[in-house]
């Protein structure tokens, strides 16, 4: 195209002027001219290289995570600074926390699990205070909890990290622990906990996060035993990361009461969707994701 254009303009020069080699170099600058402003406009239409159908290259604007733990997101948009004493972010080798100094508990907790992380049963460590937290921050002991009529729970499953000691021990601190009747710890809770980690086994890597809500009675003046535990699972192929979530990926919503009597409970019964558990507690879930694509999954409830 662009060449014949330059043909045609010397062409034009030559029966203008006979006498063109004066001219010669004006005319191959005119083409020239003509040549480059096409060229910029072919190019700015999306038509130059590659597919002619294909969507511009967008580039993801939001700044890095602050740990690999919250791809997803910053739900309460936490952070290490001791003076936001009741969201303050604790990072971990293997999950992220926002810590409440208040309740004496975390208001969730975010980690990834793959099939890297199970392993055979080990010796569980003893529950302790977790000295990570800032020198005025309250430590909240295994003791705290004894004759409470609640269980410690946890929000990172000690069976996520068999794998590995070190990483085990984390989940054992009294920042990944909450208060649940033994009906929900023992029973839907910890079936649904199973059936995560059946999912891994099954060729499959998950992101989870995990936390609490609403305040129903305090334990030694240091813990709010929550009304409702809350629980958001993302199911990818092993392998995938967040770039790979689309409109299909299956996502798993729960909330239970913090209850007795739900011990027969199937976990399917709590299932909801994530924007109910928003509006709960103020959250905002996987706010790394294209809005579009946060409005479909957070918006559907799992059907299988």
């Amino acid at each position: 195209m662009f060449v014949k254009l330059e043909f045609e303009t010397l062409m034009l020069c030559v029966k203008l002027k006979p006498n063109f080699l004066p001219y010669l170099a004006h005319c191959l600058l005119v083409s020239g001219l003509l040549f480059f402003t096409s060229s910029c406009q072919w190019v700015n239409n999306g038509t130059g290289g590659g597919n002619s159908n294909s969507a511009p290259e967008q580039t993801n604007s939001l700044p890095a995570p602050e740990s690999a733990h919250l791809l997803l997101g910053n739900p309460s948009n936490a952070v290490s600074d001791p003076n936001n004493r009741d969201n303050y972010l604790l990072l971990k080798s293997t999950f992220a926390i926002s810590y409440n100094n208040s309740r004496g508990t975390a208001n969730w907790v975010a980690w990834k699990t793959t099939i890297s992380d199970l392993g055979d049963s080990i010796e569980r460590p003893e529950f302790r205070p977790d000295q990570s937290l800032p020198k005025r921050f309250v430590r909240v002991n295994a003791t705290d909890y004894t004759r409470s009529g609640y269980q410690r729970g946890h929000l990172v499953p000690s069976a996520d990290r068999f794998s590995d000691a070190a990483a085990n021990l984390e989940t054992l601190m009294m920042t990944n622990i909450v208060p649940q009747t033994g009906d929900l710890n023992q029973f839907p809770w910890a079936k649904f906990e199973s059936y995560v980690r059946f999912n891994v086994r099954r060729n499959s890597d998950v992101y989870q996060i995990a936390g609490v809500y609403g305040d129903k009675e305090r334990i030694r003046k240091k813990v709010t035993a929550p009304t409702n535990c809350w629980k958001i699972v993302l199911i990818l192929p092993a392998g995938s990361d967040v770039a790979n979530i689309d409109r299909e990926t299956r996502i798993i919503a729960i909330d239970m009461p913090n209850s007795i009597g739900i011990a027969k409970d199937r976990w399917q019964k709590h299932k909801t969707t994530v924007r109910s558990i928003e509006q709960k507690t103020g959250y905002n879930f996987l706010s790394r994701l294209p809005g579009e694509l946060q409005e479909v999954l957070e918006n559907r409830i799992d059907g299988r």
